[in-house]
């Protein structure tokens, strides 16, 4: 049991090292972000939680003998909060718009900033240390793996409550699992995910069983860090269709620092979440410096423009800048006087994050795009190296893989670069050809016209494309909508091109976005359609191999045949973990944000300095001699670019 699950342990720790280029100075460099024990606290108060329950059963004692019966668990973590840090104030960040839910899970969950809100209201079983790549308690304290590795135990933290006070117990994972796998919450994927365990059995009050329908090496992470907990005496009041209208915009009570403020939350204009005085891990060590904020609010704002104007007028806290030409001439102290006295600061923080891939996804079930010479000849199209220089000031990299910057892309991905002569040979061969004194290609009498759902913002990107496209014959027709309109479209299967940002994985899934089995299915991930029977047979290859060069050689082989599967083309991805402007109130540790983390790092890290809040505070009303302190808008702690 135990050299099992080392071994997972040590094959996670050669993938951190596969991914990435260590430098001396990257590994030496971190003394203040140390390990510390995830499992001390000082409330004397817990140390009777379990009393009632057995030691074996999990409950008061455990930790004295579940060596001995075979349990593993992991005292240290990477520790990224800094002792600096002080409790109180808020921060306030934009959204382009309000969620659709507030519902973590079930149809319409899936946005960025229910993520966010989630991990601050809920927590899993475990987590997962980003710089080892090693579990850690969360909920859980305890696992252990059989020795045909097809069932897990965990034993569950009897410290643990919910924010309604009642205990955290096993049947909360049972109910939770039940929950994923109704098919009312409208969510194939989940039910793809975790149809992959028999239901869970709860053994006591604190340790909870699953067995594994077929061996995967991505189970254990899987049930382990990936589903977040509810708990049971809400559950079992209800089903997954009832769940989706009851909490459509209330949130269950959660085991997490944060929860949802009914009061001050506004719909479609505030969210307000408050930490907690009670959270139950509130003084472990290992949250020493985190979870500062008493208040995290988020407003919406659907204009970009808009939104930068706002920022300057101090409507909010922190600006993630993701149009580099405002990055580079307008957040600038020749043009902004916040900027010039120090009131607001610019970071740019380089380090592990994964750097995740972006492009043209298209919608292979329908016209044109069902041709592959046709998606060929777009990625022929689209001229990203002028793009990257004329509007986005070489600030991004050219993406050419599903699996961009990692160990896992192919290096022998085809890439084609602009070339509007191939593209029209591939066109023609497709049957699309242009008549004499025609503008536009045509095959069978239609010619060839692509509606494009895109938000306002971007029009800018893309009309270059909308023209290079005309003059070859082809009507690209911008249609301006939400974002969240554009994804509804998307995730039921109503357009032709999507613009996506897929976020990087250290343990990419190629099943939910690739499989075959979902792609004719609305509510996935498989969202262009991708149906090669080879890739299956990869992904069934890649959930059993415990072995890390096999599984990096089968990405590969994935990557290789969904780029040369052309469905899509492939656009741009910053090489940095946040570009950002803030109002300089806040203090952070020097790392700014995790080993691999983003812009919603600053949620956990940062925290309100009540001077320098002053001093802002008199900027805004018109002192303009303030002046505060600043540094290097570079934050590269890691060592990410020596």
């Amino acid at each position: 049991m135990k050299n099992l699950t080392n071994k997972l342990s040590y094959l996670l720790l050669l993938l951190t090292v596969g991914m990435f280029v260590f430098t001396a100075c990257g590994d030496d460099k971190p003394k203040r972000v140390k390990k510390v024990d995830v499992t001390q606290t000082t409330n004397a108060s817990d140390s009777n939680a379990g009393a009632n329950v057995p030691a074996e059963k999990g409950g008061a004692g455990f930790d004295a003998v579940a060596a001995e019966l075979g349990w593993e668990t992991n005292a240290e973590t990477t520790h990224y909060g800094s002792p600096d840090a002080k409790k109180g104030g808020s921060i306030t960040l934009a959204f382009d718009e309000y969620p659709r839910t507030l519902r973590t899970e079930g149809k319409d969950s899936r946005s960025r900033l229910i993520t966010i809100i989630g991990s601050m209201v809920y927590e899993p079983l475990l987590s997962l240390d980003a710089k080892t790549l090693s579990y850690t308690p969360a909920l859980a304290t305890h696992w252990k793996i059989s020795e045909d590795k097809m069932t897990y135990w965990f034993r569950l933290d009897p410290r643990a409550k919910w924010s309604d006070g009642k205990p955290v117990v096993a049947k909360d994972v049972v109910a939770t699992w039940k929950l994923m796998m109704d098919e009312g919450i409208e969510s194939p994927s989940n039910q793809g995910t975790y149809g992959k365990f028999n239901e869970p059995v709860a053994e006591s009050d604190y340790i909870v069983r699953v067995e594994c329908k077929e061996e995967s090496w991505r189970n254990f992470l899987y049930i382990g860090t990936s589903m977040t907990i509810f708990p049971a005496h809400y559950l079992e009041k209800i089903d997954g269709a009832t769940y989706l209208t009851k909490y459509q915009y209330q949130m269950l009570p959660g085991t997490g620092p944060y929860t949802l403020n009914s009061t001050e939350t506004k719909k479609g204009e505030l969210l307000v979440l408050d930490r907690r005085d009670d959270y139950w891990a509130a003084n472990f060590p290992s949250n020493v410096g985190l979870n500062n904020f008493d208040q995290l609010r988020f407003i919406f704002i659907l204009d970009e423009r808009l939104t930068l104007e706002k920022f300057k007028k101090g409507d909010y806290d922190l600006y993630i800048s993701n149009r580099s030409q405002w990055w580079v001439e307008e957040l600038s102290a020749e043009k902004m006087d916040a900027i010039k006295t120090g009131a607001v600061q610019k970071i740019k923080v380089f380090n592990y994050k994964p750097l995740g891939t972006s492009g043209l996804a298209f919608n292979t079930l329908e016209e044109p795009f069902d041709n592959k010479d046709v998606r060929e000849a777009f990625s022929y199209l689209w001229n990203i190296e002028e793009l990257n220089e004329k509007l986005f000031y070489n600030e991004y990299v050219r993406c050419q893989s599903y699996y961009q910057g990692s160990v896992y892309e192919n290096p022998s991905n085809p890439v084609n670069k602009y070339n509007p002569e191939k593209a029209l040979e591939l066109l023609a061969k497709a049957g699309w050809k242009k008549e004499a004194g025609e503008k536009f290609l045509k095959k069978d009498g239609k010619i060839f016209e692509v509606d494009y759902d895109i938000g306002q913002s971007s029009e800018r990107v893309f009309t270059p494309l909308q023209k290079d496209l005309e003059a070859v014959g082809i009507k690209l027709n911008l249609v301006i909508k939400t974002r969240q309109a554009i994804f509804d479209r998307v995730m039921k299967r109503k357009f032709k091109m999507f613009y996506a940002n897929w976020t990087g994985l250290f343990f990419p899934n190629p099943e939910t976005s690739m499989h075959s089995k979902y792609a004719d299915q609305p509510e996935t991930n498989n969202i262009s359609g991708i149906s090669i029977p080879r890739i299956d047979e990869l992904c069934a290859q890649y959930d059993k191999s415990y072995d890390i060069d096999e599984r990096i050689k089968i990405l590969q082989e994935v990557d290789k045949l969904a780029v040369s599967g052309f469905y899509n083309a492939f656009g741009w991805v910053a090489p940095y973990g946040m570009r950002a402007a803030y109002w300089n109130k806040f203090d952070h540790p020097e790392w700014a944000l995790t080993y691999t983390g983003d812009w919603a790092g600053t949620i956990q890290l940062w925290w309100e300095n009540p001077e320098k809040a002053k001093k802002v505070a008199e900027f805004k009303a018109g002192n303009k001699d303030v002046s505060i302190p600043t540094h290097p808008v570079k934050v590269d702690y890691w060592g990410k670019t020596k």
